[in-house]
Formats: C-alpha cells, structure tokens, sequence
C-alpha cells in the first residue's frame, strides 16, 4: 500500500512539473514587429533606394509573423507597391489589412489618402483612360487639327494635278427694290426704251404699259438681263507643247508628282501644266508620272 501510494504521487509530481514547463514556454513574450531584424532590414534597404530587396524583407515579416500580425509591413509593402512597383492592386490590399488591424492609429489618415490614390492609379490603367487627363486631350486636338490641314493640302494638290478648279456657285439674279415714292403716278420716270429702227410689219409690236398703272407698293421688280449680242465664239486654239528648256530635264524617282517637280524646280505649283503639256509625248495624262521616265522641264518663272 505505501509502495502504491509512493508511486502515485512521483506521477503527480511529474505531470505538475511537465505543465509548469509547457506553461512557461507559451508565456514567453514575443519580439514587437518593429524590433524583428527583417523589418528593420527593410527599413535600412528602402532608405537605400533598394525596393525589391526591402519588399521581400517586408513580406518575410507578414509571412513569419502572420497577415495579422505585421500591420507595419503591410503599410510599407503597400507604398512600395504603389510608388516604385506600380502595382495598385497589390498595394491596395496591404493598405486595407493595416486599416483592419490598425482602423483608430495616427497613421490610419495616411493609409486611407494611400487607398484613394491607388484606385486613381488603377482607373488611369484601364483601356480607354476614364480619366485622362487635360494635357493630353489638348495634344489629341492639336493631332486632329494637324490631320484635317495635311488633308486640306491634299485635296488642292489633286485638284491641281487634275487640271481642275473650283465649279462656280451659280447665282440668282439680282432683285431690283423700288422706292415707293418712284412708283407713285406724280413720279416722273424716264423713258423705257428708244426706238431705233421701225420693226418688220410681221413683229407683232406689244403696247406699252401706262404711266399711271404703276406696280402696287413692295412689289419687287425684276430687273431685265441685257439680250447677249450673238456674236460667233472664237474656236479655241489647239494647246501647244510648252518650250522646254535645253538640256533641262528631272528623273523621275518613286512618290514623285507634277506638283511636287514644279514646287522643286519653280519655287511654286502652277508650272504642273507646262511640264505636262512639254511631255505630252510619253504621258497620258497628268497623273501618269512613273519611276524611271525622263521629263523634260519647261522655260519658267522660279529657280534655276
């Protein structure tokens, strides 16, 4: 019995020590994250304007210690991620854990301003650019201005290499008011028309209207167009080859055009009929300007 009795309380006495032991080993405190050696070494290497290396001293921290447990870190990974990575959405993320553990700290403020300039960051990213910017839309105006000219000089080159100009914009004819006092009856007006010569008996002659039947008053009244004198229009004389100048001549090379020859050699565009109409022996017509052919250059006004 005494023996059994010795036996149980060895046992006892073991397991209160074994607990004893475990109980001290848990309570050991732990290290604050400011003093690990890998936060301060992140510390040391940013100062440096070493980021990637500090990122991955910062993430070894969260890593070691816990997502939950390394506020500090994840504020620092966070602004390495914005400023120096790029990277918004990462830096969001450890910006909001901080703001989880921490939502009350001085430096909550600072995160927060750190939030909103991530989500800034992150929408200039997106195809489209929602938020472009002044300065370059102003530039996109200018492009647009600078395309819409090029294409104006374009156009008047290619009517110049057709030989053609503006179409006159046909125009109605003009509208002659007359004052009211010329139409009252007391109104002395001048006489309509001088006889010349006696008409032919077969002419039926219309009688004129009376004086004292003038047009109401507002009452536009049309002036007459002037009868053309038929007179027999002269036939145009057949276009002469321009004198080309001796021994001047351009070969042609790629991209080349009448109007481009005649701004090189004359200073200006209006010789492209003279140098088609000297070359009209090897040239259809004023767009046929191939590679490779020999034009002659005519006698004109420009450089020489």
């Amino acid at each position: 019995m005494t023996v059994r009795r010795t036996l149980c309380a060895a046992f006892a006495l073991g397991v209160l020590l074994l607990g004893a032991g475990c109980s001290d080993r848990d309570s050991v405190p732990t290290i604050s994250e400011i003093d690990e050696p890998l936060y301060v070494q992140g510390l040391q290497l940013k100062r440096q304007g070493r980021y990637p290396e500090a990122l991955t001293a910062f993430l070894k921290v969260i890593d070691k210690r816990g997502a939950r447990s390394a506020p500090e870190s994840h504020v620092e990974a966070g602004v390495i991620f914005l400023d120096h990575a790029k990277d918004p959405i990462y830096a969001s993320y450890h910006f909001r854990r901080y703001l989880e553990l921490q939502p009350n700290s001085k430096q909550a403020e600072f995160v927060r301003g750190k939030v909103t300039a991530a989500k800034r960051e992150f929408a200039r990213s997106i195809p489209g650019r929602p938020m472009e910017d002044q300065s370059v839309r102003m530039q996109s105006d200018d492009e647009v201005a600078t395309l819409r000219r090029e294409n104006a000089e374009l156009r008047a080159e290619l009517a110049t290499l057709r030989g053609g100009g503006a179409m006159p914009v046909p125009r109605a004819p003009r509208m002659i008011t007359v004052p009211e006092e010329a139409l009252t009856p007391s109104a002395v007006l001048p006489p309509v028309a001088t006889v010349v010569d006696a008409p032919p008996a077969s002419t039926p002659v219309r009688p004129a209207m009376p004086a004292d039947r003038p047009p109401p008053p507002g009452v536009q009244v049309q002036a007459p167009a002037p009868s053309p004198v038929a007179t027999p229009a002269p036939k145009p004389a057949p276009p002469r080859p321009a004198p080309a100048a001796a021994g001047r001549t351009h070969l042609v090379a790629q991209k080349d055009t009448l109007y481009g020859i005649s701004v090189k050699y004359y200073g200006n565009g209006r010789q492209v009929e003279a140098i088609y109409q000297a070359n009209r022996d090897v040239m259809k017509d004023r767009t046929d300007v191939r590679p490779g052919m020999t034009l002659k250059l005519p006698a004109g006004e420009g450089r020489r």
